[in-house]
């Protein structure tokens, strides 16, 4: 350790922690400049990777995701008795549950009161009288928990409902072991990653089918949640489903995808049970899917957690917890709760007025509490006491304890921190606790709402791995079956996702080309030269009004700032790439990571290189790094992603988007130069230009090894196959990315589409201003030999209205499946 930086705290602690010597020993081997360099490291790959307490759309400086060097580390001992207890509470808890939807015994023998049972806004009667198999509500759960003194850990709440914050489990444990890897070689810690092949196992095991279809079922609303939920279902190797991504037909459930209606065996849900199915709650605030609680009544669905095990989560209980295990079990409590009082109670209320410093909490995170009181949920703790006042009844107050202060690098030293611990558990045959869980930083509140974290720092958790050998559970390997379709509305976000991207890499391109040009420099010939240039990438990126202006501009250097970096312009490559980036959070549990930091960093990129003076070699320097940046990703994509549906769909949208980009851009430039075009064998400086802004000069000169003439540009940007920028090839693409998918769909209506693109490849011969009986090109084209301006426009724009109905017919094959549902009988039946 070196002299000058004695961090006394990590001495004073070692002497009371035998069980933290390990780390210790490295950590106070270090120097204050090296563990800041980690600290460092640490924050850079929590940056690199995306890690966020917000929904990934937004970036939030409030609440960051912070990583603390310093772990928290269980003795064996210690570890034992919390495993134990964990199994014992969800046991138990789990058996309330089922109770309370059954015959409730636990009321009729007042073990606790009635009113807080049936008063609970967790608690459905809709619900009640369900067969749930083996009783099993509440398969996967976690408790908080806070070490009081050394050792002794109490139980601060349930979450046996929608457990949240895995995710960051695993994570931490990733990040850490690969920042600080000499950290985990002093230690036995037990790994964390197998917990999520367990829930998968557990998921599969809910179904007698050796396949079952496993998604997991998403509110769709922006939020904290959704992180956790992608990165769960790619460990998992499942989808993600939003309720509208769902119908019920025939009492079944089913998803919607890219080959139509596949039926699906288990769902493992994320959102709220009142939000799952309108019809037999009517009340819920969610969308919902119709008919869902009927399927799963039936038996013809599995649903996990059970809807309904919310009530197991209820504060008001936790006062009766030791009465509650009794009575199911016949055991005492392994894990206490820590001091709850009812606010419903009155003599408990009175205790609370004069009780000091308490916490107030509602017995239920849930929005219709606070739609039962009347109001939004408070945003001060003053609004909350108020609240409480007018309805005690739906409130508790908590004493938490003074917590056992942990070590906490922080600002170059160590320092001391109470430690909030969130344990995870999955029911069974074999119950399994995760030999870890989310250890936080516990200087203010840890709750905002349902399925959030607000913290002030998170920890590594180490269980000696020797301890969880002993109750590893044995699995036999479960059978493979054949991958299930994607659902529509994730091939819609990746196809356009590809469309994105190609437009703004389109768009850099042009502008880069167009910004060489100089046009403040030009004379006024010049700039009538380039004029139909500049008109053809203003109409193709929707500045249409810019396009059609009479007079030629001064200068163009606000309207190139406004399509490059312009956030509120709809079209410009900020925009562009943001719609990529949120395009791919909404799947990302299908997409590599190396894709997502790719676009994210384009992202970053471009805010920063948005602010401060813009002057046209930084516009150039952006659109280099864009066009750039873009190719990575198409590279990155190929390397790491799945050749699958999912990524046949992102190239659909590049491919399309590119013949369209060509098109547009023919449309305005090609007519202004057919009507300055001349029958001279001399470099045409507009056609030279054109072919700059398609990405095709070197095409053209590596086919012709010649000047560049309009008959034969037309011909390599229309019917040249092996030009990555003609439409010939875009279409030819499509035809094989789509002939992948191996779907014939509803009515045949995947076949039908193939063949529309084969007709259209076939007609692209028959575009009437390409000559193609012309083989040697001995002869230059005449002016009288072209077609007139209006004929041209005309024919391109043709062709746009062929593409166009190439995207209707994606759309209604793939994504909204119009044509097929029009066709088909009754799709509802909830019955």
């Amino acid at each position: 350790m070196s002299a000058e930086h004695p961090f006394p705290f990590l001495s004073d602690f070692r002497a009371s922690a035998p069980e933290y010597a390990p780390v210790l020993e490295v950590l106070q081997a270090a120097s204050q400049y090296e563990l800041c360099g980690r600290q460092k490291r640490l924050k850079s790959a929590i940056d690199e990777l995306g890690l966020s307490f917000s929904d990934g759309r937004r970036r939030s400086a409030v609440n960051p995701w912070q990583l603390d060097l310093m772990p928290l580390v269980f003795e064996p001992e210690v570890w034992r008795r919390i495993e134990a207890g964990v199994v014992q509470r969800a046991l138990a808890f789990n058996a309330y549950a089922a109770d309370l939807f059954q015959k409730q015994k636990i009321l009729h023998q007042r073990v606790v009161p009635h009113e807080i049972a049936l008063r609970d806004p967790a608690f459905l009667r809709p619900l009640s009288g369900i067969e749930v198999p083996n009783g099993e509500y509440s398969q996967f759960g976690a408790f908080d928990l806070i070490e009081t003194e050394p050792g002794n850990w109490q139980v601060v709440e349930h979450h046996m409902g929608t457990p949240f914050g895995l995710s960051h489990v695993l994570q931490n444990r990733r990040i850490l072991s690969e920042v600080y890897p000499e950290l985990y070689e002093r230690l036995d810690a037990a790994p964390v990653a197998a917990f999520s092949t367990y829930l998968l196992e557990m998921l599969r095991a809910q179904s007698d089918k050796i396949n079952p279809h496993v998604l997991l079922l998403t509110a769709a609303a922006p939020g904290q949640a959704y992180f956790e939920e992608a990165l769960i279902a790619r460990h998992m190797g499942i989808s993600i489903a939003q309720p509208g991504d769902l119908l019920v037909r025939d009492s079944q459930v089913f998803l919607r995808t890219i080959r139509g209606l596949e039926p699906v065996d288990v769902i493992y849900r994320r959102i709220e049970s009142s939000a799952l199915d309108p019809i037999a709650v009517p009340a819920s605030t969610g969308q919902g899917v119709p008919g869902l609680i009927n399927v799963w009544r039936k038996g013809k669905v599995s649903i996990v957690n059970a809807p309904g095990v919310g009530v197991a989560d209820n504060r008001a209980l936790l006062r009766h917890d030791e009465s509650i295990i009794n009575h199911y079990l016949q055991q005492g409590p392994v894990l206490r709760s820590v001091d709850t009082y009812n606010l419903a109670d009155v003599d408990q209320r009175s205790y609370v007025a004069d009780g000091g410093d308490l916490q107030l909490k509602p017995v239920q995170d849930h929005d219709v509490v606070w739609k039962i009181c009347g109001g939004k949920r408070p945003k001060s703790p003053e609004a909350l006491q108020r609240i409480a006042r007018k309805h005690p009844e739906y409130f508790v107050a908590q004493r938490i304890p003074e917590s056992r202060h942990l070590p906490r690098f922080n600002d170059g030293d160590f320092e001391g921190q109470a430690v909030l611990l969130r344990v995870y558990y999955i029911l069974g045959k074999e119950p399994i606790v995760l030999p870890g869980g989310l250890a936080r930083h516990h200087g203010s509140q840890h709750r905002t709402r349902r399925l959030t974290l607000v913290t002030d720092g998170l920890k590594d958790v180490i269980v000696p791995e020797s301890v969880v050998a002993e109750s590893e559970p044995k699995r036999s390997p479960s059978r493979v079956g054949e991958r299930f379709s994607i659902g529509s509305r994730v091939a819609e976000s990746l196809y356009w996702v590809g469309r994105y991207l190609e437009r703004a890499e389109n768009t850099a391109r042009q502008f880069e080309t167009l910004e060489r040009l100089r046009w403040d420099q030009m004379a006024s010939s010049e700039q009538r030269t380039y004029w139909p240039l500049l008109q053809a990438v203003a109409a193709a990126t929707g500045k249409t009004k810019f396009a059609g202006r009479g007079r030629l501009p001064v200068d163009t250097l606000s309207f190139s700032r406004s399509l490059l970096i312009d956030r509120d312009e709809g079209a410009s490559v900020r925009t562009c790439i943001e719609m990529a980036r949120n395009g791919l959070e909404s799947v990302r549990e299908i997409i590599s990571p190396e894709c997502r930091e790719v676009v994210e960093e384009m992202s970053l990129y471009l805010k920063s290189a948005s602010s401060g003076r813009i002057s046209r070699g930084r516009l150039r320097e952006l659109c280099q790094r864009i066009v750039s940046e873009v190719a990575r990703f198409g590279g990155t994509a190929e390397r790491t992603m799945l050749h699958d549906d999912a990524w046949q769909f992102y190239r659909i949208g590049r491919f399309f988007e590119r013949a369209m980009g060509t098109l547009l851009l023919l449309e305005v430039a090609l007519p202004g130069i057919v009507e300055s075009y001349r029958d001279m064998d001399e470099e045409s400086a507009d056609l030279t230009a054109l072919l700059r802004l398609l990405g095709t000069l070197d095409a053209y000169r590596r086919t012709y090894r010649s000047r560049a003439y309009i008959d034969r540009v037309a011909q390599l940007v229309f019917t040249q196959s092996a030009n990555p920028s003609s439409v010939s090839f875009s279409l030819r693409n499509l035809h094989y990315a789509v002939g992948t998918l191996s779907i014939s769909g509803e009515r045949n209506l995947g076949r039908h589409l193939l063949d529309h693109i084969s007709e259209l490849i076939e007609k692209l011969h028959a575009v009437s201003f390409i000559n193609q009986n012309r083989i040697d090109y001995a002869d230059l084209p005449k002016p009288e030999d072209l077609p007139g301006r209006d004929q041209i426009e005309a024919e391109i724009k043709k062709w746009s209205q062929h593409l166009e109905g190439i995207h209707v017919k994606i759309e209604d094959v793939f994504f909204s499946h119009q044509l097929a549902f029009a066709r088909s009988p009754m799709l509802f039946d909830i019955g």
